[in-house]
């Protein structure tokens, strides 16, 4: 019987990367490598899986690549970052894109080297959430250190060259900068999803975070799902916030006691 985080992890996948996975029945799926599509993974999942097994790869297909080696170096992958209770092709898929980059080293330069290395900056310094589907719909929240206004434009702007993010339905967006004369400049954009880049906003205040921008990308799944999308905006932003150790402890508890 396939568990819940297992059908919300394949959704969240088939939601980010259209067209890139086929379920071979409910433990099995084919898997094109997102930017790589001509390397297919076949994938089993045991019943055990998130909560103490991994997936398995059985099986790499490509043209005219290694295929048992490539078998091997995904099963590496995949057993390096997978973490007991949580689910890892999200991040296996993130993992390969570098890897697989750097495993083929193009023979040409310029052009194809200038490519690969905006490909490669595009999601470096952002700290990013776990995936959170509901009904269809998948959130992600970016979050990354800013000095200015306009780093924080700039580095949004990369962002949204990668791939997936480009294909975001909404990628709304608060950012909060104290500049070194002490002049503060803080701004949000909705991008379409009426109120959340506000909301977003209230929560880096809130969290009392300065020199940061957070980025929450909804892929729409078909299904509006109501209020229900601002908690899994918040709950994104905030998870990629305190992953990426932006929050002051000493602060939060000072609050807490006030």
């Amino acid at each position: 019987m396939v568990s819940d985080d297992l059908r919300d992890e394949l959704d969240a996948i088939e939601a980010i990367y259209p067209e890139c996975l086929v379920r071979m029945n409910d433990n099995l799926i084919d898997l094109k490598i997102p930017q790589h599509e001509e390397f297919i993974a076949r994938i089993s999942f045991p019943e055990s899986y998130p909560q103490t097994d991994p997936p398995h790869i059985l099986q790499v297909r490509s043209n005219g690549h290694d295929d048992q080696y490539l078998e091997t170096l995904f099963n590496e992958v995949l057993d390096s970052i997978f973490v007991e209770g949580n689910v890892c092709i999200f991040d296996f898929c993130t993992e390969l894109e570098g890897i697989l980059y750097i495993e083929e080293e193009p023979e040409t330069s310029g052009n194809v080297d200038e490519v690969e290395e905006v490909h490669i900056d595009s999601l470096e310094g952002w700290t990013i959430s776990d995936p959170i589907t509901d009904r269809g719909s998948t959130f992600i929240g970016f979050v990354r250190k800013v000095e200015s206004e306009h780093e924080a434009n700039e580095k949004l702007a990369l962002l949204k060259m990668d791939k997936k993010v480009s294909k975001a339905n909404h990628n709304m967006v608060a950012y909060r900068i104290q500049n070194s004369d002490n002049t503060r400049v803080q701004d949000y954009d909705d991008d379409g999803e009426t109120a959340a880049g506000g909301r977003l906003l209230h929560l880096l205040t809130v969290m009392d975070v300065w020199n940061v921008i957070v980025v929450v990308s909804r892929w729409f799944g078909g299904t509006h799902i109501g209020p229900d999308r601002f908690k899994h905006i918040n709950k994104s932003a905030s998870e990629s916030i305190v992953k990426a150790g932006l929050v002051d402890d000493s602060k939060r508890s000072k609050k807490k006691r006030k």
